[in-house]
């Protein structure tokens, strides 16, 4: 869960920080699949989380502002 590990877990700004790291470090991401496991959250968070991703984090990252290599 920590700045390195594999974990998206925080605020949108935290996740954005952190694929914005991995995009740095890897030489430039075009795509990224994320999982969630839904077994863990009541619903009602799960579709939270979910907004926030479509909401706030896919946005910060598309248009100049996100990953380095697009497809």
């Amino acid at each position: 869960r920590g700045p390195a590990g594999a974990l998206l877990v925080g605020s949108p700004q935290t996740v954005i920080e952190k694929i914005r790291a991995f995009d740095a470090a890897l030489g430039g991401l075009s795509r990224m699949t994320l999982q969630m496991s839904v077994a863990a959250l009541p619903h009602d968070k799960t579709l939270r989380a979910i907004e926030l991703l479509g909401g706030e984090v896919a946005p910060a990252l598309k248009g100049g502002g996100g990953l380095s290599a697009r497809a």
